[in-house]
């Protein structure tokens, strides 16, 4: 009789168990990997939890990691102050080792804006601002201040064009993503809008955004030389002044 109420608990915990808790005796597997910040440089002490669980470590001096997780739906985060908090959810099917591929942890500039990421460091685009002039037929648009000339070495250039990454930061704030950039005419000109045929004058340049975290996204455009205009929302016929950031495209020998 006590034999088998021995057996009954036993068999109450073990169904308990395999109930409510069903990854009890399940197999854990690991995700490897490593983090570097945007000039390819390890970032150590990064902070890799796997959300829900206890499962959590840090970046080793080589920027590597190692953690377990379950099998099934997981959602793994990288986190450590002054750098964009990034979050990936995944799906485990087996409980195996997994290489994860290298992630890019970008770090915060000392203030907001949109900078230039160079081989080692960012380079800050300098504020400007847009005015509208109107006559009775048309009105046109003219951009203020002084552009930061961004000068690219020969090589950079293919086809008469040079790729470039943007880091677009808001500091407190979510990033505004609405910026459209515009290629800058004569006389700092913009573009303009005739009334009556209803020309649209304003060049927009295609651009990619891509967001790495509410605070932050990476911006990669294709310019020739000459002077552009990264508006703050759109130009629209109502505008009549606004703000953006001013850059200038220098080719070599100009």
């Amino acid at each position: 009789m006590k034999i088998e109420k021995v057996l009954m608990i036993t068999f109450l915990l073990i169904f308990t168990l395999t109930t409510f808790c069903p990854t009890a005796f399940s197999k854990q597997g690991t995700l490897t990997g490593q983090v570097v910040d945007g000039f390819d440089n390890v970032v150590k002490d990064v902070e890799v939890k796997i959300k829900g669980t206890k499962f959590a470590t840090k970046t080793d001096e080589n920027g590597q990691y190692r953690i377990n997780f379950n099998p099934g739906k997981i959602e793994i985060s990288f986190r450590k102050k002054g750098y964009a908090r990034q979050t990936y959810p995944l799906y485990m099917k087996e409980a195996s080792e997994v290489s994860m591929p290298k992630l890019t942890f970008w770090k915060f500039p000392d203030s907001g804006g949109v900078f230039l990421v160079r081989m080692e460091d960012y380079k800050k685009i300098e504020y400007g601002s847009f005015y509208s002039e109107r006559d009775d037929n048309s009105v046109s648009f003219y951009v203020k201040g002084e552009p930061t000339q961004i000068e690219c070495p020969d090589n950079a250039f293919v086809q008469g064009s040079v790729e470039l990454m943007l880091l677009d930061y808001s500091g407190e704030e979510p990033v505004v993503v609405g910026k459209n950039l515009h290629r800058i005419k004569d006389q700092n000109l913009i573009g303009n809008i005739v009334f009556k045929s209803g020309d649209w004058g304003v060049e927009d340049i295609d651009d990619k955004y891509s967001k790495v975290s509410n605070r932050l996204g990476i911006r990669y455009v294709k310019l020739e030389p000459g002077k552009y205009f990264y508006c703050i929302g759109q130009i629209t016929l109502r505008s009549r002044i606004g703000f953006g950031y001013y850059l200038e495209i220098v080719a070599p020998g100009s």
